[in-house]
């Protein structure tokens, strides 16, 4: 048969109904609230599989590897290959017969929802799907995304053989939720088996459970079953009552007995009926100890000012190996410590460089010394120094050697390390001296006493903002040729536009113009591929080894049509510096040498920006020696996933790439503890850069740093991580946790920029000011704050956020006048 209603399917049938489907029919006979549907089966799924000859046409991609054009190709054969007319006819029924309402269609692969690997958001889920064409064509589609690039790599990641696993397609009717979520019966995060977790938000529950949105979040003891505690991200925001909550949880515990394991549930509220969407089994509990962790330290001023500027750089805890990625830059910070005249204790130095776990990047006690009396003639120095051309002369060329392609798999073990060794070495060095070029940068606490003494304390600090607005750097280059990119995909016909504004590049392959098109894809990331995306770690993908984020962006700049204008941020130079001039016009040779410091200041802006953008590529370097070290350890038996590689310590691997690995069994439960460490460090990591009730927000207000002159008004958008880049349109205002380099690209359509971390002299702010957007970085608490589409006021020069309603008042925010009115987009 190729449909099953739901109400015939139980656990039994997994090889017809996938995961998913056996599941709710085993919650269905359970006598459980479960929305009403069908299941199209996996069998059917094979019989056209065969027919459209799918084996035999991704072999070759399969056997090199070749995520990408597997899925292209894919694509191509469930798009265009014809149902049979009893398939499609069966469908069409089994739709009517539900009334044909509104409904949810979701994947359900039969290796999915199992207890050692669930397959979470691997593969596609349509919801408010109407009429039976759009059930068919979301058919096609969910089985299609069996094949996507990232659930490749998630069954290669596994040891699972792609052409033995088969999808079925589950069908129900959408439930009209008040409140929908997902509930943990053990508390996965904590690694607490005494209670549950339950993360519940108004409306349907998909946006918590890809990670679009955050709710309010439950923790449940289960005996006696009681709330313990409930984190609300907005004070005003609807909830569900308590008893509806406990009610659901007395559900989790009867499948949690019945399943024999802590589940992991949807559910939906309506009324007050609780309906379940989905249970599986909790992969990620693994052992439930977690390794020690050291208590968080008692930093001084000095250690907090120091460690101030990372979370923009660190949006995420480090793991394990991420630790040798910091032995390439910790030894040049110390370095560079001592230069400035300070001394660090050998035993600090020697914690911070072993540490695997981290709950904050903090930077070890320095001890002034009297060589700290040199400091002005060594600023001085290096601003005298021509560092771009010491970089490109001869960093730049150091960088290039030590990275220079090699067939990693024709190296030994030993040529491999001594490969990363070399990396390391040269990166710590290079970084090193670098560091000493941007300590000229420390000039401008100097520059600030001219520009106070001219304009007063109050302007001087919106001034200094301005004073640095227009620099040209390797980032806007690289953001200008990403906008070109999208110039040519506009132009280049539907086939290829329409592809990236829907969001499914992988259709390009199927025509000659989309072809062409990749290829232009490909030579931008041969350029700009070693990018980091979500911080400069060794477990954090670049945009070669994930370009998702690159075609998020195409998919917003393909509509504009100007590309992004550094006119506005040298208007705003120019006039700050006549500004300022003019005032210290009655010192003789003043203004003259301010404008030579301001200069020389701006140039080792520009040096910064671009040697940071080099250096990504030795971490991309890295990156490459780790992935073929990981594949190693999986093909010898040592490591159960290659991706497992990143929990482990550099100690580790070297001695399990000697022959010196533990027994299979020890691996595994190391792996598994290291795990759920991980998330409990990441968990506080998290609390630690967003307080929940950060300081500076009150009422309709937000209060941040001014980072970028100028006043907007505008709908707020959302976008929390890189795959969110296509949320944003133009003239809309961009509202995110954190900004670096890769995010700048958005600067070009958005009116505004607001971000939860960060500062005037981090890459957003300069980009921001280049493209002379005003921008509020620091507002701790925006992306909880501020509801996605709502209208807000930005006020880069005073550091605020107004939050409005619509139709809102201004009212209270300063410098709107001046800047074009408020009505619009105005860009000050």
């Amino acid at each position: 048969m190729m449909i099953h209603p739901l109400s015939e399917l139980s656990r039994a049938h997994l090889s017809t109904a996938g995961g998913k489907g056996a599941n709710l029919g085993e919650l269905t006979r359970l006598g459980l609230s479960v929305p009403a549907g069908f299941v199209v089966s996996a069998e059917a799924y094979a019989e056209h599989a065969r027919a459209w000859g799918l084996a035999e046409r991704v072999a070759e991609h399969l056997a090199s590897a070749r995520w990408e054009a597997a899925a292209a190709e894919v694509a191509e054969i469930f798009a265009r290959g014809a149902l049979s007319p009893a398939l499609e006819g069966a469908v069409r029924e089994a739709y009517r017969a539900l009334g044909a309402p509104k409904v949810a269609v979701r994947s359900s692969a039969t290796a999915e929802d199992l207890a050692e690997a669930s397959f979470a958001g691997q593969h596609d889920t349509f919801l408010d799907v109407e009429g039976e064409e759009a059930v068919l064509v979301a058919l096609r589609r969910c089985w299609a995304s069996l094949w996507t690039p990232r659930a490749l790599r998630y069954r290669a990641a596994r040891g699972i053989e792609h052409l033995g696993v088969d999808i079925a397609v589950v069908v129900q009717r959408m439930v009209p939720a008040d409140f929908a979520g997902v509930l943990f019966t053990v508390d996965p995060v904590a690694q607490r088996a005494d209670r549950m977790l339950l993360e519940v938000t108004p409306g349907l529950g998909e946006a918590v459970v890809s990670g679009q949105a955050t709710g309010d979040v439950y923790r449940v003891r289960r005996e006696p079953l009681a709330i313990e505690d409930r984190d609300r991200r907005e004070a005003d925001r609807p909830a569900p009552s308590e008893a509806l909550v406990l009610a659901l949880c007395r559900v989790g515990l009867q499948l949690e007995a019945h399943f024999g394991c802590p589940q992991d549930v949807e559910f939906a509220f309506a009324g007050d009926a609780v309906h379940l969407l989905q249970s599986r089994p909790i992969t990620t509990l693994g052992a439930a100890e977690i390794e020690p962790l050291p208590p968080l330290p008692k930093l001084t001023r000095l250690q907090e000012k120091m460690s101030s500027g990372n979370d923009d750089r660190f949006p995420v805890a480090p793991k394990p190996l991420d630790q040798w990625g910091f032995r390439m830059f910790i030894p040049a910070l110390l370095r560079t410590l001592r230069f400035l005249g300070a001394e660090v204790d050998a035993a600090e130095e020697r914690a911070m460089l072993d540490q695997v776990w981290r709950e904050m990047l903090v930077m070890p006690q320095p001890r002034p010394t009297l060589r700290l009396l040199g400091l002005p003639g060594k600023v001085a120095a290096s601003l005298r120094r021509d560092w771009m051309g010491w970089w490109e002369g001869e960093a730049f060329g150091r960088i290039q050697e030590a990275c220079a392609p090699v067939d990693l798999r024709a190296l030994d073990d030993a040529a491999l390390l001594g490969r990363a060794d070399r990396i390391a070495a040269m990166t710590a060095d290079v970084l090193g001296e670098r560091f000493q070029g941007i300590v000229g940068m420390l000039a401008s606490v100097a520059l600030q006493v001219p520009v106070t003494a001219a304009v007063g304390k109050k302007r001087a600090a919106v001034l200094m903002a301005d004073l640095f607005s227009g620099l040209h750097t390797r980032t806007s280059e690289v953001n200008l040729a990403l906008h070109q990119l999208a110039r040519r995909a506009a132009s280049a016909g539907p086939e290829v536009s329409g592809a990236i504004r829907e969001g499914r590049p992988e259709a390009l392959a199927d025509t000659e113009g989309g072809r062409a098109f990749l290829g232009e894809v490909e030579a931008f990331l041969d350029a700009h591929g070693h990018r980091e995306t979500t911080g400069q770690y060794l477990s954090a993908p670049t945009w070669r080894q994930d370009p998702a984020p690159v075609w998020g962006l195409l998919r917003g700049l393909i509509d504009v049509t100007e590309p992004p204008s550094e006119e506005a941020g040298l208007a705003r130079h120019q006039a700050a510096l006549e500004e300022v001039t003019q005032a210290l016009r009655f010192v003789p040779g003043l203004p003259g040498a301010f404008r030579r410091t301001l200069e020389r200041l701006r140039e080792r802006t520009v040096f910064r920006e671009r040697s940071h953008y080099d250096l990504t590529r030795p971490i991309s370097a890295m990156q490459a020696v780790i992935a073929e070290i990981a594949r190693r350890l999986h093909e010898r038996g040592h490591l159960p996933n290659p991706e497992d590689v990143f929990y482990l310590t550099e100690a580790e691997v070297r001695a399990w790439l000697g022959g010196e690995a533990p027994p299979r069994g020890e691996v595994e439960a190391l792996v598994r503890r290291r795990r759920a460490t991980y998330a409990v460090v990441n968990g506080r990591w998290q609390r630690r850069a967003h307080p929940p009730d950060a300081a500076g927000t009150s009422g309709s207000e937000l209060r941040g740093v001014g980072a970028s002159s100028g006043v907007v008004r505008g709908k707020a958008r959302i976008v929390r991580e890189e795959r969110e880049f296509a949320r944003l349109k133009p003239g809309e205002i961009l509202v995110c946790p954190y900004t670096n380099p890769a995010w700048t690209s958005l600067f070009g359509i958005a009116a505004g920029l607001v971000t939860n971390v960060g500062g005037a002299a981090s890459h957003g702010a300069i980009v921001a000011r280049e493209y002379g957007i005003p921008a509020v970085l620091g507002a701790a608490g925006a992306t909880e704050r501020i509801v996605d589409g709502q209208e807000i006021l930005v006020d880069g020069t005073e550091g605020r956020v107004k939050l409005l309603g619509q139709g809102g008042e201004v009212g209270g925010v300063s410098g709107v006048g001046g800047v074009g009115g408020v009505g619009g987009a105005a860009r000050g």
